[in-house]
């Protein structure tokens, strides 16, 4: 019998945990305002190369631009691990690769699931986005000090308790499988996702990956609007047109209506 399939449908412990990852650094919180938060506390104490957070819940979970993530008490995986890279001169590619990882390595876990990523940092299933990603990087002058990795993965169905704006366009993974997933199986695939790519990352994407991303990427061929960060408030409508995939260096490459062919490094897409 193997280690994953000992452990039980309830939320995992530390024990549980280091025996399953092969580390001791992993951290089992029943509560937290953000695990990337209390991972970064970590690393300013000196926490070790693949050290992990996992919690309960989170009361301040959040994700890209400072977006609200609803992190309920035994919903889903709030995960977050600290990495000590010594080069951090490529970064746009890191949550790229974090997100292509657990993709993945949840299509391999559960047979059936078709996960996909949506630039920059969204998970999908369907048309419902079921988590997300959120990397950030403490510095010394030119020299990263840190990487922390978050991932927050919705498992169990958000009910009618979640906020509207999330149940309008949100999933979770137990939507689309034919039982509950336990949550220290989803745990483990997405930290093995994250660890395929992120021990050693590539700074740019190579062929390899671009068609693994070409099969994994949510936005291909797909109608939307495009809007960019400079927008000004109340500015909704965008730009219309067409995704049609990833660059090497992690920029979107996106077809407008009207005009050329453009690579987007920061912006907000919505489909049509």
């Amino acid at each position: 019998m193997s280690k994953k399939s000992d452990l039980t449908q309830e939320f995992p412990t530390e024990a549980q945990l280091r025996e399953l990852w092969s580390r001791a650094d992993v951290h089992v919180l029943d509560s937290v305002e953000s695990t990337n938060d209390a991972a970064k506390q970590l690393a300013e104490d000196g926490a070790p190369d693949g050290t992990i957070v996992l919690a309960r819940e989170q009361t301040k979970g959040r994700g890209r631009a400072g977006h609200a993530w609803h992190s309920p008490r035994d919903g889903g995986v709030y995960l977050s691990i600290v990495y000590h890279p010594r080069d951090l001169s490529h970064p746009a590619p890191l949550v790229i690769l974090a997100g292509l990882g657990i993709v993945e390595q949840l299509e391999r876990s559960f047979p059936g699931l078709r996960p996909m990523l949506k630039w920059p940092n969204d998970l999908m299933v369907g048309n419902g986005k079921f988590g997300g990603l959120l990397a950030e990087a403490a510095w010394s002058d030119a020299a990263p000090r840190y990487l922390v990795v978050g991932a927050g993965v919705n498992v169990r169905p958000l009910g009618r308790k979640g906020p509207k704006d999330v149940r309008s366009g949100g999933t979770a993974l137990d939507d689309h499988l034919e039982q509950p997933a336990a949550l220290v199986d989803v745990a483990d695939a997405v930290v093995r996702g994250l660890e395929s790519h992120l021990s050693h990352p590539e700074p740019v994407l190579t062929p390899a990956l671009l068609t693994e991303l070409d099969r994994h990427d949510w936005l291909r061929d797909r109608r939307v609007r495009l809007t960019s960060p400079s927008a000004e408030e109340g500015e909704s409508q965008g730009t219309p047109g067409v995704c049609v995939g990833i660059a090497p260096d992690g920029a979107l490459l996106f077809r407008p209506d009207r005009g050329a062919l453009r690579r987007v490094q920061a912006g907000t897409v919505t489909a049509e």
